[in-house]
């Protein structure tokens, strides 16, 4: 039979420094995912048609203070959007989360999204004029299951 040793206390404390460092450097992260309609523009007209669209999603991903915006998209997504993770900042309230993205590429526009809290859906928006202005699309915004 073997005797069990029983760990000194200075070799304790190191392992208790040691699980406590590691605890501290792994933040978890907070990631929402949304449902989104990706709607596509007519080629002759220029205008986005409300009978064509991609199913998309839009993801937040907060953590150390950040947060970062993603869009997964099935084929060619917009570039100013999918090409990569973006910088965004979040509002919460009690009934809406608003999450700004600015766009890194040059010459695409900041927009935002307001979603409402409930799941019920949200609507996307543009600034026109120094405003927030909603574009009229119905691009779900309801929560990923």
């Amino acid at each position: 039979m073997t005797s069990l040793r029983t760990p000194s206390m200075p070799a304790l404390r190191r392992c208790i420094g040691l699980l406590a460092l590691a605890s501290a450097g792994a933040t978890l992260a907070d990631t929402q995912t949304w449902n989104y309609k990706s709607y596509l523009r007519d080629r002759t007209s220029g205008q986005y048609d409300k009978e064509k669209f991609r199913t998309s999603t839009v993801t937040l991903t907060e953590q150390d203070g950040k947060a970062v915006f993603r869009m997964v998209t099935a084929g060619r997504g917009d570039l100013c959007i999918s090409a990569s993770d973006l910088p965004a900042e979040v509002q919460r309230g009690a009934d809406t989360t608003i999450v700004t993205v600015t766009p890194t590429l040059a010459g695409c526009e900041p927009f935002r999204y307001v979603i409402r809290n409930d799941g019920s859906g949200g609507i996307r928006q543009h600034r026109r004029d120094d405003r927030w202005v909603a574009d009229g699309l119905d691009h779900d915004l309801t929560p990923k299951k």
